[in-house]
């Protein structure tokens, strides 16, 4: 667990090692990782006399659970999922997701995350960082961390189309028709995944606009609706990147119908030139016993020259007519 006390001021904000009360101007921030948060409930109710409902503590614990709001008359209750540090350049599974749980008091903020959620880390490097001015609620610094969160999305979408990039080309030729088409469609999911993502989280938002505790001021609208505008864009991007991939299998199946087709002619327009050579051949091996030509002396190459004339003519009569 993290402790930072942010001044009401906006003041860089100071790392405790422990809090005994709440300050009457600013708020307290702690932030704690799954695997040592046990024990947050209690620091609730020691700082603050509210006994933390249980359903609530339970849903902070689900790495897993789906991007929500909810809350009481005494906190607001948000859970949102972000991307796990997954390598791009490695994992063949892009969208991987845990939620990280925000519980916004009057002056304390408590959120429970995974540790590998690296957003919170990036936030509090540029709190060290940066002279900008220092959030001096808790909305304000749990919209610094939904937008760090956000923009990570991008990544996600830029690795995708790089992707998408380097296999279209492959798409072309069906020699990879096995493992390239197949490649694609599991970047169409992960894509996909990606959009209800974006959905989930976007319908939280909503709901924690229309029913916070306290009446939501312009400023905060304007960060709410900043981050909602960035979780669109990602949601469009996803949307563009499924038409994409759509349209790279389609132009895949219509190459290998292509080539088909291509094989498919030339053995008919093989079949065409030797059809008529084998209908020669089998004349003359009939077994007949009078047969005038088995006993001529020039037979053979006649039927040889026959053979000849007739295939030569029919292949330039096929590339006259560019069938061959």
């Amino acid at each position: 667990m993290q402790i930072f006390q942010f001044s009401r001021q906006g003041e860089r904000p100071v790392r405790l090692e422990s809090v005994e009360k709440l300050p009457d101007e600013g708020f307290v921030w702690l932030d704690f990782t799954r695997q040592n948060a046990r024990d947050w409930p209690s620091w609730v109710e020691r700082l603050t006399g509210i006994k933390m409902a249980e359903e609530f503590v339970a849903d902070s614990f689900n790495g897993d659970h789906p991007s929500s709001f909810d809350g009481t008359e005494d906190y607001d209750v948000l859970i949102f999922q972000g991307l796990t540090p997954e390598d791009c350049e490695s994992s063949q599974n892009l969208i991987v997701t845990k939620s990280a749980a925000f519980f916004l008091f009057d002056h304390l903020l408590v959120s429970v995350r995974a540790s590998e959620n690296v957003s919170f880390e990036v936030v509090k490097r540029k709190f060290c960082e940066t002279r900008l001015r220092f959030p001096s609620t808790p909305f304000g610094l749990v919209h610094v961390v939904l937008d760090t969160m956000v923009q990570r999305y991008f990544t996600i979408t830029d690795e995708l189309e790089d992707r998408l990039e380097r296999i279209g080309d492959a798409l072309m030729d069906p020699k990879n028709a096995y493992q390239d088409w197949r490649e694609l469609m599991r970047y169409r999911k992960q894509a996909h995944a990606l959009e209800i993502l974006c959905e989930k989280n976007h319908d939280a938002l909503n709901a924690w606009q229309r029913e916070m505790r306290t009446e939501i001021t312009e400023s905060q609208r304007i960060r709410l609706n900043d981050v909602r505008e960035h979780i669109e864009r990602v949601e469009r991007h996803a949307d563009a990147v499924q038409r994409d991939i759509e349209i790279a299998i389609q132009l895949h199946f219509a190459s290998v119908s292509h080539q088909t087709n291509e094989v498919v002619r030339s053995l008919t327009v093989l079949s065409a030139i030797f059809f008529p050579l084998t209908l020669i051949t089998g004349i003359w091996g009939m077994n007949f016993e009078h047969m005038p030509e088995l006993s001529w002396r020039y037979g053979y190459a006649f039927a040889l020259t026959t053979i000849s004339v007739v295939g030569i003519s029919l292949m330039i009569y096929f590339k006259r007519q560019r069938i061959l």
